[in-house]
């Protein structure tokens, strides 16, 4: 019965008491999505590659509606006062109920341990007081733009950026500076390895000391970054977090790709769990500390799994104490899962999730996807999310490699620059255009071919203040998500006629 209500084609009924069918159909619907001018999914033409825009092609349609299943049979068996019920359909407390924030920290544990020891993955593993549901990144940059800075303060970001990011901080009234990131990764050995470049902490450091930056929060994309794919070494990510503690600034970590790597190696630590390490070895772990789950500290967090929203003891133990933690990470089961679930989670110490989620509509409502997170938590404990994130980890290795050979092919034709190797994670391949191309010469000869990608100048904010000149207005971020292995290698060729074209040659 619970299968048929939830698979019988979608009706609506009239005002007359009839029944009727829904008039636009699901292409209809992504049509006129997609003709909306500011999206990178508008169709210009019919044969377009869109090598733009960064979604997902695949989507997991049986995993959702198998969680919808369980979720629906879990409360028809329940019924309307059961314990599902409560947790499902109430309000529950502003950070997610306890079996959400359960079972979500035990599958970052899992996953995040990228094949660890099960001791090691004990001591890395996520905590479920240190989360808190939101509905997606974009929502949790929001709220730790409203809860931790104000109108006037700055935020540094990497150039290029994630080019969305900058509006959230503008709607905050934060001044936006930019920090170029380093041209290439630099090895071990301190030699430039031709590895997708990443935020330049060195020169963050240098604009702290020698210029006087005084920023609140720094933002950056640490791994498999968007837009050029590289990734943050974990001695950066320590001084990273040093410096944050020695000038009081906060990084906002966007983690969204951290889970998205299928390179042999792991990647480096979560921003949190780096910040666990370097406070416990400067012996100020703070909310980090292995005791904070004990004593006073405990019994505040069994009063936070309730629902203490409308209680005047809300006031938790760790909100009052100081604590020397700066690290917030934002991530989402938007790539790892599916977009419209619009369900995601802040990482941090319980001090800063405290101060994040103080916010009046979350004090007011609650939890911001208490259902919608409930599913979710349902594929995650029939294991369909571990087995679809693996399958995109399969899927994108191809059409990474799809890309990035396509697109080194074309090097010596075109005079682009390509990395030395395959993307092993994320969304993303970066491609910088020789000087002596025009990069809006470029979009108008690729529009005529029928190829569609990112100009690196969107990754630059507007009235951003940089002390360099751009040079993303010769760059390219391609996309090897969105599309299968044949019109990627397609829309490769076109572009490249394009570029040659531009160049006139």
């Amino acid at each position: 019965a619970v299968r048929h209500l939830l698979f019988e084609p979608r009706r609506i009924a009239s005002n007359c008491g009839r029944t009727i069918r829904m008039t636009l159909t699901p292409k209809a619907l992504a049509e006129r999505d997609a003709s909306d001018p500011t999206s990178l999914r508008r169709l210009s033409r019919e044969d377009l590659i869109n090598l733009a825009v960064g979604h997902p092609a695949e989507l997991p349609s049986e995993v959702m509606a198998a969680a919808m299943v369980d979720a629906a049979e879990r409360l028809r068996d329940t019924g309307v006062i059961g314990e599902s019920a409560t947790q499902e359909l109430n309000y529950v407390a502003r950070w997610g109920s306890p079996e959400t924030l359960d079972a979500i920290a035990r599958f970052l544990t899992d996953q995040y341990a990228f094949a660890s020891e099960p001791k090691e993955k004990e001591a890395r593993g996520v905590r479920p007081e240190s989360l808190m549901i939101t509905n997606g990144v974009s929502h949790g940059i929001d709220l730790a733009c409203a809860q931790l800075t104000k109108p006037g303060d700055i935020v540094v970001v990497e150039l290029p950026t994630y080019f969305l990011a900058a509006d959230v901080f503008r709607d905050n009234g934060l001044d936006v500076v930019g920090v170029d990131g380093l041209g290439e990764g630099i090895g071990p050995d301190g030699v430039p390895d031709g590895t997708p470049g990443y935020f330049d902490v060195g020169a963050l450091e240098r604009r702290l000391r020698v210029d006087g930056l005084r920023p609140r929060l720094v933002y950056l994309v640490p791994t498999h970054s968007n837009p050029r794919g590289g990734t943050l070494p974990e001695r950066d990510r320590k001084r990273l977090v040093e410096l944050a503690v020695e000038f009081n600034f906060y990084v906002l970590a966007d983690e969204v790709y951290h889970l998205l790597h299928w390179g042999e190696e792991p990647p480096p630590p979560r921003m949190c769990e780096v910040e666990r390490g370097v406070l416990e070895a400067a012996g100020v772990g703070g909310d980090w500390d292995d005791d904070a789950g004990t004593g006073k500290a405990a019994a505040a967090w069994e009063v936070r799994r309730s629902d203490d929203v409308y209680e005047a003891s809300a006031a938790l133990e760790s909100s009052s104490r100081s604590s020397a933690a700066r690290v917030v990470s934002v991530s989402s089961f938007t790539k790892i899962l599916a977009p419209g679930l619009r369900v995601g989670w802040i990482e941090a110490a319980r001090s800063i999730v405290d101060m994040i989620s103080d916010r009046g509509y979350v004090n007011s409502g609650g939890c911001v996807a208490p259902f919608a997170a409930s599913i979710v938590v349902s594929a995650i404990e029939n294991g369909s999310q571990a087995r679809w994130l693996q399958r995109l980890h399969e899927r994108y290795r191809g059409t990474s490699r799809a890309l990035h050979d396509a697109a080194s092919r074309e090097e010596a034709s075109t005079g682009w620059k390509v990395a030395s190797c395959p993307p092993s994670g994320g969304y993303f391949l970066w491609i910088e255009l020789p000087a002596d191309c025009d990069e809006r010469a470029v979009m108008r000869a690729a529009e005529d071919a029928g190829v569609a990608f990112l100009p690196g100048s969107r990754c630059v904010p507007r009235r951003c203040e940089s002390r360099e000149p751009p040079r993303e207005e010769r760059s390219c971020r391609l996309c090897f998500a969105y599309l299968d292995e044949e019109k990627i290698v397609e829309g490769v060729k076109r572009l490249a006629e394009s570029v040659r074209n531009a160049r006139g040659k």
